[in-house]
C-alpha cells in the first residue's frame, strides 16, 4: 500500500494545522476551535512573577481541578486548506472536488486518516449532502500504481484504514448554537440528503437454511458519516460518547462509531458458530444412535438355528426371546406353508381317487 511520501510539498497537500489560525473569518475561528477540542490541550500552568531579591512563591496544585478528556492525534497531524480532486491534479483539481475543512492523520490511535468538515449553519442542508457525495467521487477514483493496476488514488496519499470496510469516514461538527431540536432536525435533514453515500446494502440468508433470519451489510463503496456538535466535542473529547453515524440511533464513542458491528466479519463469526453448534449436534446425535445400537445390541440373542443376532424389537413387532432370527422363521414358515400346500394336494388326489373307485368298482376300467 502506497502512503503519502514525506517529500510532497506542503503546497500539495494543504498546510498544516496553523494555516487555520483565527484570522477574522468565523468559519476559520470555528474550524481551529474543532482542531482544539479534538487535541484537548492542556492549559500551561500559570507562574507568578518572581522580583528581585525575592525567591519564587510556589503554588500549589488546586485541589478539584478539572481534569480534560483525552484528546486525538497530534498538532503534526492536521492539515487544512487540503484538496481532494475528483479528476485533475492535487495542484489543478477540478471543479467540484471536496476541499475539507482539516484532515486528522492519527494512525498510531487508530485513525489512519479523517476527514472533517465544519458546519456553521451558513449553508442549507442539501449543500452540505452534497459534500458527502463529493467524498464518495473522490474517494471512488482510480489511479495506475507502478505495475499498471488500478488502486484508489485515497491510499497514494493516506495510508489505508485496516480492515473496516467503506471508505475513510467523514466528521461533521456543528458548531452553530442553536437548541437541541433545531440541531437534530438539521443532521437528520442532512442524513436523509445522503443516504446513498453512507448506507451499506443488506444481504440476507444463510448456509444453514431459509429458517435462520441473519444477514450482513456490506460497506463497500460507502463513506461512513459521523456527526457532533462542536460544544459535546469540546466538553466529552473525540473519545467520549458524542457521535451520531448516520444509519445508527444512538451517541457512540469513536471507536463504536467508526466500526461495523452488522458487517460481514459478525455474520462470519455467527456462522462459525452455528456451524459448530451443527456440527456438535450431528455428534450428539452420532453419539445418541453408538449408544443406542450398544443398548439394542446387549438385548440380543443368537439364533438358535442360524447364530444371527437377534432382537426383542424386530421391525415393527416384538420377538419372543430364544426366537429365530426373521430370515429362519420366514424360511421355517415358507416351509410349513409347503408341507401343508402338498398334505392338502396330496388329501384332495386321494379323495378323488377313492371316489371314482366307489363309483366305478373295481373293473370300471374295462368299460372304457
Amino acid at each position: 500500500m502506497r502512503q503519502r511520501s514525506p517529500d510532497r510539498p506542503v503546497r500539495e497537500m494543504g498546510g498544516t494545522a496553523k494555516a487555520s489560525v483565527p484570522s477574522g473569518a468565523p468559519h476559520a475561528r470555528r474550524v481551529t476551535d474543532t482542531i482544539t477540542a479534538f487535541l484537548q490541550p492542556v492549559p500551561e500552568p500559570t507562574r507568578p512573577v518572581v522580583r528581585k531579591n525575592k525567591p519564587a512563591r510556589t503554588v500549589p496544585p488546586q485541589a478539584g481541578a478539572p481534569v480534560r478528556p483525552a484528546g486525538l492525534g497530534t498538532l503534526a497531524g492536521w492539515e487544512t486548506e487540503v484538496v481532494l480532486p475528483v479528476s485533475g491534479t492535487l495542484t489543478t483539481p477540478s471543479k467540484g472536488s471536496p476541499r475539507p475543512d482539516a484532515v486528522l492523520t492519527a494512525p498510531q490511535a487508530g485513525v489512519p486518516v479523517l476527514f472533517v468538515e465544519v458546519d456553521n449553519g451558513t449553508e442549507g442542508p442539501q449543500i452540505v449532502a452534497d459534500k458527502i457525495l463529493k467524498y464518495r467521487r473522490f474517494l471512488r477514483r482510480t489511479v495506475k500504481d507502478t505495475n499498471g493496476h488500478d488502486i484508489p488514488m485515497w491510499q497514494t496519499l493516506y495510508s489505508d484504514h485496516g480492515r473496516r470496510a467503506g471508505y475513510p469516514p467523514l466528521a461533521i461538527v456543528f458548531t452553530k448554537q442553536v437548541g437541541p431540536e433545531a440541531m437534530t432536525n438539521r443532521m437528520k435533514a442532512v442524513r436523509d440528503l445522503s443516504t446513498e453515500c453512507w448506507k451499506g446494502h443488506w444481504h440476507s440468508g444463510s448456509i444453514y437454511g431459509a429458517d435462520v433470519k441473519d444477514g450482513y451489510r456490506d460497506y463497500d463503496g460507502t463513506v461512513p458519516v459521523i456527526v457532533t456538535t462542536l460544544a459535546r466535542l469540546h466538553q466529552h473529547g473525540p473519545h467520549g460518547p458524542i457521535w451520531w453515524r448516520y444509519g445508527r440511533s444512538s451517541w457512540e464513542t469513536l471507536e463504536a462509531a467508526l466500526d461495523n458491528p452488522d458487517d460481514y466479519r459478525a455474520f462470519h463469526a455467527r456462522e462459525e458458530e452455528r456451524r459448530a453448534e451443527r456440527r456438535a449436534q450431528e455428534e450428539r446425535e452420532q453419539r445418541e444412535r453408538e449408544e443406542a445400537k450398544r443398548r439394542r445390541k446387549a438385548t440380543a440373542w443368537a439364533c438358535p438355528t442360524c447364530g444371527r443376532d437377534v432382537y426383542p424389537s424386530d421391525g415393527w413387532q416384538s420377538v419372543p426371546p430364544g426366537s429365530d432370527c426373521t430370515v429362519c422363521t420366514h424360511a421355517k414358515e415358507s416351509e410349513r406353508q409347503k408341507a401343508e400346500e402338498r398334505a392338502a394336494e396330496e388329501a384332495q388326489a386321494k379323495a378323488e381317487a377313492e371316489a371314482w373307485r366307489k363309483e366305478n368298482g373295481i373293473f370300471g376300467f374295462l368299460r372304457r
